[in-house]
């Protein structure tokens, strides 16, 4: 009996930390996308477009969350905001900015030679991937906040324009 309950408490207490580990990471992306969103109102693209396309490679809970952003909100210069789910890497050509989900982060190599010097943010999920191609990539800071790194050199010869704003508030990957 006594072996019962403590078990059974072990189970309660596991599933509450999934729970919480679960819901944790629910804010992780919400974090994400308040990032995103800031850095649209801290870069400027040469597009003259009426609208400004965010492109996700890979599945990942961020869609949730950015849908609901372009539910709500417009960029700051009044665009209309529209998730495009890329599910093709040649369906990128048309994206302002390209998220790229933790789980498709061996693709950055393929995603940059298709971009190449097209004016599109490549933002990872991923922690290094600014040192292999993307302009910017998130990671966890040592007080567990989100941070992200801004690589100069990559964001170079794509004609986006980065605010020193953000470059003070980013870790710089080169």
């Amino acid at each position: 009996m006594r072996r019962t309950v403590t078990l059974t408490i072990l189970m309660l207490l596991g599933i509450i930390g999934i729970s919480h580990k679960s819901h944790a990471q629910e804010k992780d992306y919400r974090t994400q996308v308040l990032f995103l969103y800031n850095f649209i109102k801290y870069i400027s693209w040469p597009s003259p477009a009426n609208q400004f396309v965010i492109g996700v490679v890979g599945d990942s809970p961020i869609l949730d969350e950015l849908h609901k952003l372009a539910g709500i909100r417009k960029t700051p210069d009044g665009k209309t905001i529209i998730i495009k789910v890329i599910e093709n890497m040649n369906a990128v050509y048309d994206c302002n900015m390209i998220y790229l989900s933790d789980m498709r982060s061996k693709d950055i190599i393929k995603l940059v030679s298709i971009i190449q010097l097209q004016p599109a943010l490549i933002v990872a999920e991923r922690d290094g991937l600014a040192k292999k191609g993307a302009e910017i990539n998130f990671f966890i800071q040592d007080d567990d906040k989100l941070g992200f790194s801004i690589s100069r050199k990559n964001i170079e010869g794509k004609k986006l324009k980065v605010s020193g704003e953000l470059l003070r508030l980013a870790e710089l990957a080169d």
